[in-house]
């Protein structure tokens, strides 16, 4: 998950999705689709490729095919000016549907509101990747 910069006001949500659907539909390898969110409108991208192994990295030792998949949503902040970006890539295509069912699951849980009440604003053109909290 990472939060990027974009240059929108908190009313332009269906504006910003928009745009990313229109660029995102333009490749023809994407299957770009609009998603309504609890938390508001968004994009989603599938995209599967699959690529030649060379015989010297396989257990084998003959060439493989690997089927990659990716799943990217892109929900534009209702509170201005940032775009979510979720990103799911993976070789286990066996579990595809799975992938698919949990973060369809993460996702209905979006919320830009702190459940507290005290929402803090984020600093204007600041870029900032979300990460796990590392212990000492």
């Amino acid at each position: 998950m990472a939060a990027i910069s974009t240059d929108q006001s908190a009313t332009d949500t269906d504006v910003v999705a928009q745009g990313i659907l229109a660029v995102l539909s333009g490749d023809p390898y994407n299957d770009a689709r609009w998603l309504d969110l609890p938390c508001g409108p968004a994009v989603s991208c599938v995209t599967l490729r699959q690529y030649k192994v060379n015989p010297e990295v396989t257990a084998d030792g003959e060439e493989a095919d690997l089927l990659t998949g990716q799943i990217q949503v892109h929900v534009p902040f209702p509170t201005g000016p940032f775009t979510a970006v979720f990103t799911l890539f993976t070789a286990s295509m066996d579990y595809w549907a799975e992938f698919c069912d949990l973060l369809v699951a993460l996702l209905q849980t979006v919320s830009f509101h702190d459940p507290a009440g005290t929402d803090t604003p984020t600093p204007e053109g600041a870029d900032a990747e979300l990460t796990e909290p590392t212990s000492p």
